[in-house]
């Protein structure tokens, strides 16, 4: 009986172990194979000498001591996943930057009558909007060069070791593409986390922006809001989603904590980008007010990109200081169904000296997407200086309750 208990116990206490030598080693070393065979050694060597402690049988104990953790590391970090890439396209070109990132974008075509290109900053981070869709192609045959790009770290875009996806990074990116472009100023329109990149350009580079339109931004300070951006609906459906994709909330969490470096050693990037994927895909965009619709296209989203750039959001300067005095003409897209907070896209209103707000009704965080036709209707209207199809919203308290 003795000699049952103390090979259970040499076998669970392996397991742990195994694990523990493993993402430390992967964490410090950068390499998968030392990190397995350091933590197959250690593993093995703890559970034969429990074992032979207990006079057990120490070829079987070390055995399963091996066999199972490494059943359990390929569950998790090995096993592969559905993984949706963005597909090539002669449509497709590519900038080789300055700072050293390869940007893959679209440009869609139209007739050019406005000197300023509109350049499309996608969610995220590491979530692009690929391919033409009715708001870019709106807005191309009303007279503007609009270029749709991929940001590092996601779809055809180069992709960086974690410690070079910082807010930083991808400001330096932006003001890259515009010196590409060769023009003093140009028009930036962003979604979600868009919204908070260029909040960060315009903190550095006061100056270059023709106009700017955000819809449904996330929070222009990484830490402004400690307890959270969400609605209690968003809340909800993001906590729901997490208890379903535990695999992806594991790495996540790695990630998160300061092992970043430990899974991307030990999880094939596609993996990681496919988990990110499944994960997005099940989220309900305009969750708590039945706009319930998700992310069924997903293709060519980075995990890395979005831990790492979330995690340098964090540490990075505060953008707001500088925006209050910001002159650059701001529109602000709220929708009815957002999944963030009032109080964060009522900031932008509030925070820029020229910005105006139109509500969208019906519409969840995809905003642009979920209603084409009226935020295309409305982005014309205000870069081209026409009346703006509806009221602007100026009160305090939330459009709908």
């Amino acid at each position: 009986m003795i000699r049952v208990f103390v090979a259970v116990a040499a076998v669970l206490l392996a397991v742990p172990l195994f694990f523990l030598t493993l993402l430390v080693s992967a964490q410090t070393t950068g390499n998968a194979f030392l990190s397995y065979a350091a933590a197959t050694l250690v593993a093995v060597l703890v559970a034969a000498g429990l074992a032979r402690f207990g006079r057990g049988r120490r070829p079987l104990v070390a055995g399963l001591s091996l066999v199972l953790p490494a059943a359990l590391s390929w569950a998790w970090f090995g096993a592969p996943v559905a993984y949706t890439p963005v597909p090539d396209s002669p449509a497709v070109s590519f900038w080789d930057l300055p700072t050293g990132s390869r940007i893959a974008y679209e440009r869609i075509a139209g007739p050019v009558t406005h000197p300023e290109p509109v350049l499309l900053v996608h969610g995220g981070p590491g979530t692009p909007s690929t391919g033409r869709d009715v708001f870019a192609e709106r807005l191309a045959a009303a007279g503007f060069a609009v270029y749709n790009y991929q940001q590092a770290g996601a779809g055809q875009s180069s992709r960086l070791d974690p410690d070079e996806y910082t807010v930083a990074r991808h400001v330096a990116d932006l003001d890259a593409i515009r010196q590409r472009l060769g023009v003093p100023k140009m028009v930036l329109i962003g979604s979600s986390w868009g919204g908070e990149l260029i909040s960060a350009y315009l903190a550095a580079h006061p100056a270059n922006a023709a106009k700017v339109i955000v819809a449904s931004p996330g929070a222009m300070d990484g830490n402004s809001f400690p307890e959270g951006s969400l609605t209690p609906g968003g809340q909800s459906d993001q906590s729901d989603q997490i208890s379903a994709h535990r695999r992806f909330a594991a790495t996540f969490f790695l990630g998160q904590v300061g092992g970043l470096r430990a899974a991307r050693t030990l999880m094939p990037e596609r993996t990681a980008d496919g988990l990110y994927q499944q994960f997005v895909r099940s989220l309900k965009m305009g969750a708590g007010c039945g706009a319930e619709g998700s992310i069924d296209q997903a293709a060519g989203y980075g995990l890395w990109v979005n831990i790492a750039t979330n995690a340098s959001a964090k540490r990075s300067p505060d953008p707001r200081p500088a925006l209050r005095h910001n002159d650059t003409p701001l529109l602000v897209l709220r929708a009815q169904c957002d999944y963030l907070r009032w109080e964060v896209t009522r900031e932008y209103r509030d925070t820029f000296p020229h910005a105006t707000m139109l509500t969208v009704a019906g519409a969840g965080h995809t905003v642009l997407s979920d209603r084409p036709a009226e935020t295309s209707a409305a982005a014309i209207a205000f870069l081209t200086g026409k009346p703006l199809p509806a009221k602007p919203y100026t009160a305090a308290e939330a459009p709908w309750s």
